[in-house]
């Protein structure tokens, strides 16, 4: 896939820096076996390190069973420039908080795609286009891959479809309201993905 190549391509190019001393070994997989399945998965990874050293690891997913193993966040331009952005209950930090648009990448769908539909099932906006721009791990312990897209054009002319268990309210912010936002503890989740998307739209 071409991120694959392009993220491979980053990482030799910072592995070439004159000052940057060699990586640690790579851990060997020696086993893994399945732990807590619902909504999250969590499995028991046991690793060999360089040492010989055998040590249990858990690794976090989306619903393996399903064969979801990614998912997209969406920064959504409008034609004026703002953002927009949901409001939601959260159950990890138990509140309501900001987010991007997104959610899972269905098996087989091409993320640009399931990002021009999270962003319209969650917002009721459509957007003119939708540029995937990179992709990161959830989570150091995280087998899930997050793809950021940007959609541009964006406007409320779609339908809101939402999940049983989502209660979405979307709100429109400038660009500083939105790094503001990002700047507050705790008042946004997937903060690491909307620096990434705001860094590839030159909006830092």
């Amino acid at each position: 896939m071409t991120d694959q190549i392009e993220n491979s391509a980053a990482t030799d190019k910072v592995a070439a820096e004159p000052s940057r001393p060699a990586d640690p070994a790579a851990w060997e997989l020696v086993g893994e076996e399945p732990g807590f399945q619902r909504f999250l998965s969590v499995s028991l990874r046991r690793y060999r390190m360089p040492d010989g050293r055998e040590v249990d690891w858990d690794v976090l997913g989306p619903k393996s069973a399903a064969g979801i193993t990614s998912g997209v966040t969406v920064l959504p331009l409008t034609p004026e420039g703002r953002i927009v952005t949901v409001r939601m209950f959260r159950a990890g930090p138990d509140r309501v908080v900001t987010n991007l648009p997104g959610g899972y990448v269905e098996p087989d769908e091409d993320p640009a795609l399931a990002g021009a539909r999270e962003l319209e099932e969650e917002t009721g906006y459509t957007c003119e286009t939708l540029d995937v721009v990179g992709w990161q791990w959830s989570g150091a312990s995280s087998t899930y891959r997050k793809y950021v897209a940007i959609a541009r054009g964006c406007r409320p002319d779609g339908k809101q479809q939402l999940d049983e268990a989502e209660d979405c309210v979307p709100v429109e912010l400038s660009v500083d309201a939105f790094r503001a936002e990002l700047r507050t503890p705790g008042a946004m989740t997937g903060v690491d993905a909307a620096y990434l998307a705001l860094d590839h739209a030159g909006l830092l």
